[in-house]
């Protein structure tokens, strides 16, 4: 029997999703699969739609993880709850066949960025969003916006370190909204590479402050090459907010919101 969950998770005081080896206990999949374990009366390996990085936020991870144990839903999300620290909580439970694959199957991943233009804005906000003394043209950000969309060769925001083979993504949307003194970058893909939003909003920041201009991120895309890309924006401010599958899974979010 194979179920999916959706998780939440704040990741400031993780180094990423995946656990890198038997040993390693400092990731959000180590606590994940101990406590379902404990629940399931065996040992379970779940499998994530995305490995978010160190620091990195989830409003929405899905996994899945195999097992025979007969549980209601209700036991499986509130069980393993109930052994997860307080910053890991399961949302949602989902019936899947055994065809499902929480990574292969994932046609779409959206991730939102919050940049907080105001210095003095309450420090809880300031735990989840990049604070910024310099004054950011909108405008000009989202002037380049256009740039990003559709399939390219990524390679100029990648990090060194990034496993994947191959760098071309399909960014089918993107986004910047203000509210107030909070402005929110949205962007959907089939997949990102290592790092490869916070390059992006590194680079749109440099833009807002007119260090480089709006054209300047096409030029950057074309020369792939992580050189040519601004420095990376913190990790803390970044959120995995969803991750779309084929509509037969019913795979569906909650409606709430953070702190902005």
């Amino acid at each position: 029997m194979r179920i999916a969950l959706s998780v939440e998770y704040i990741g400031k005081k993780y180094y990423g999703w995946q656990q890198q080896n038997r040993t390693s206990t400092n990731t959000i999949q180590y606590f994940v699969d101990r406590a379902l374990s404990k629940i399931a009366d065996h040992k379970i390996k779940t499998i994530c739609s995305g490995r978010t990085d160190t620091g990195v936020n989830a409003l929405n991870q899905i996994i899945h993880f195999d097992t025979e144990s007969k549980r209601s839903e209700k036991s499986w999300i509130d069980g393993v709850n109930s052994n997860l620290p307080n910053d890991i909580r399961v949302k949602r439970f989902f019936k899947v066949d055994n065809d499902f694959h929480a990574r292969f199957l994932a046609k779409k991943r959206t991730y939102k960025y919050f940049i907080n233009v105001n210095d003095e804005s309450t420090i809880f906000n300031n735990s989840y969003t990049w604070v910024l003394r310099d004054k950011l043209s909108l405008s000009s950000m989202k002037l380049s916006l256009k740039y990003l969309e559709g399939k390219h060769d990524f390679s100029s925001f990648r990090s060194s370190g990034c496993q994947a083979s191959n760098p071309v993504r399909n960014i089918s949307s993107v986004s910047l909204e203000k509210n107030k003194n909070i402005i929110v970058f949205s962007i959907t893909a089939n997949a990102f590479l290592y790092h490869m939003v916070r390059n992006i909003v590194g680079t749109l920041v440099d833009i807002g402050i007119k260090k480089i201009q709006p054209r300047d991120l096409k030029i950057i895309i074309t020369k792939k090459n992580r050189v040519y890309c601004s420095k990376m924006a913190p990790a803390h401010a970044l959120f995995l907010w969803n991750v779309s599958y084929p509509q037969k899974y019913k795979i569906k979010y909650n409606a709430e919101s953070i702190l902005m």
